[in-house]
C-alpha cells in the first residue's frame, strides 16, 4: 500500500487571486499564466512529503474551465509553468484530478465528491490510514473525509505548513 498527498491547487500551493464575484463556491483564477506564483513553504514541504514516501495527487476545482471566461489554454500554460518549476525540485504529480464544472453542474468528478479519482483508485492500491488531503476550503475538507483521508488545512494564501508529525 502507498501514502498518497492529495493536494488541492489554487489558495493552497499556488496563489489565487481575490475573487471577482461574491458566491464562495467559485473558485478564482489566474488571468495570466505569468502571475502564477508558488505559496512560500509549498515547493520545501512538498519535497519533504515525497522524501518521507508520499506520492503527489493534486485534485483541483477549475470552474468553468475551457469557457471564453477561463480559457484551456490559460489553464494549460499555468500547468506548464507549474510542472516547470517543481520539475527543478523533483516533484511530480502522480494523477491530476482536474474538474472543470461550475458548482450547479451536478457532476461527480467536482471536490467534495470524489468521482474524478475513479480511474485512479481504481489502479492503485492507496493507505487511506497514512495519506493525507491539503487544502484551503471547506469542501477540501469534505473531500478529504469521503475519500477517507487526514484533511491538513491550509489558509489560503499563506504558507504551506506540513503537520508536526511528517
Amino acid at each position: 500500500m502507498q501514502k498518497y498527498a492529495f493536494v488541492d491547487r489554487d489558495g493552497t500551493i499556488v496563489w489565487e487571486p481575490a475573487p471577482d464575484q461574491s458566491d464562495p463556491r467559485l473558485t478564482y483564477t489566474l488571468k495570466n499564466p505569468d502571475d502564477l506564483k508558488f505559496m512560500d513553504g509549498a515547493i520545501e514541504g512538498l519535497k519533504t512529503l515525497v522524501e518521507n514516501g508520499y506520492k503527489l495527487v493534486l485534485a483541483t476545482n477549475q470552474t468553468h474551465l475551457g469557457t471564453p471566461s477561463y480559457p484551456r489554454e490559460l489553464f494549460d500554460e499555468a500547468m506548464k509553468l507549474m510542472h516547470h518549476e517543481l520539475d527543478k525540485h523533483g516533484i511530480h504529480f502522480e494523477f491530476e484530478m482536474v474538474c472543470p464544472h461550475g458548482p450547479d453542474d451536478g457532476c461527480d468528478c467536482r471536490k467534495p465528491r470524489i468521482g474524478g479519482l475513479k480511474e485512479f483508485l481504481a489502479t492503485h492500491d492507496v493507505d487511506f490510514a497514512n495519506s493525507l488531503m491539503f487544502g484551503d476550503r471547506a469542501t477540501d475538507g469534505e473531500f478529504a473525509k469521503n475519500l477517507g483521508v487526514r484533511f491538513v488545512h491550509i489558509e489560503t494564501n499563506k504558507r504551506f505548513e506540513l503537520p508536526k508529525d511528517i
